[in-house]
């Protein structure tokens, strides 16, 4: 089965991360693309095993998917499609471990996922900017809020993108320290991304081990905020103390 050229388009439409126009597009093209529909059912199945509270087994779609690409993948997107599948097969996203605070396991499988979707496009950013000023900007025009950008000691701004958590249209801002992919969620005030990171913060920098030795750490000060990476607490927490 070769790998259809759509398969970031499929990978954000699946996302919510689309227009109505580019969706019914996108809709348009799986019904006639046997490759996208199963790309689609791998992103569906991945979800729905990141949630599992049991072990299950890797969606045996899933792991076609991955053996199928005729075109070679990128080392960025090789190792988040791992992860991914790492995650299927373990039911990491239900063994949830929390360190101080708590943040529900759904909000926390979803968070992850996206940090590793993003980071799994050939273009991670739909804004490429290093200019907190340029992209704080860019996100107000398309979301409707503020959206603080914070400088991160040690770590490079690559720029940023837009998702949705729970619904909710929400400005992630990409991130690299230390050669490791860190995606910082700013989310609407009041809505369930929020409310998650001023229940895990409390007030603090505080952080949550999440699967696939990720972290999360919740900041309020200026506004909520939620950090995904694989490194460690105290790295990633000293970075986001930063004003």
């Amino acid at each position: 089965m070769a790998r259809c050229d759509e398969f970031d388009n499929v990978s954000a439409w699946h996302d919510g991360e689309v227009n109505p126009v580019e969706a019914g597009r996108i809709e348009a093209h799986l019904a006639s693309c046997a490759v996208c529909r199963g790309t689609a059912d791998f992103l569906a199945q991945t979800r729905q095993s990141l949630r599992r509270s049991a072990r299950a087994d890797v969606p045996a779609r899933a792991v076609q998917e991955t053996k199928s690409l005729d075109k070679p993948v990128r080392p960025r997107r090789r190792l988040a499609l791992a992860a991914l599948l790492a995650a299927a097969s373990f039911g990491v996203g239900a063994a949830l471990l929390l360190s101080r605070g708590g943040i529900a396991q759904a909000m926390a499988d979803e968070l992850v996922s996206h940090h590793l979707r993003g980071f799994a496009r050939e273009k991670p950013c739909e804004l490429d900017s290093s200019d907190p000023a340029v992209i704080a900007r860019w996100l107000e025009q398309r979301l409707g809020y503020a959206v603080a950008v914070p400088a991160m000691p040690g770590a490079k701004l690559l720029g940023a993108r837009l998702c949705q958590l729970e619904g909710d249209r929400t400005a992630a801002l990409m991130y690299m320290q230390d050669d490791k992919p860190v995606t910082v969620f700013v989310p609407r005030p009041g809505s369930s991304a929020a409310v998650a990171a001023e229940s895990l913060s409390r007030g603090e920098v505080r952080c949550a081990r999440a699967p696939l030795r990720n972290r999360i750490c919740a900041k309020t000060a200026q506004q909520p905020m939620l950090a995904v990476a694989e490194t460690s607490e105290d790295t990633l927490a000293a970075a986001l103390e930063a004003p």
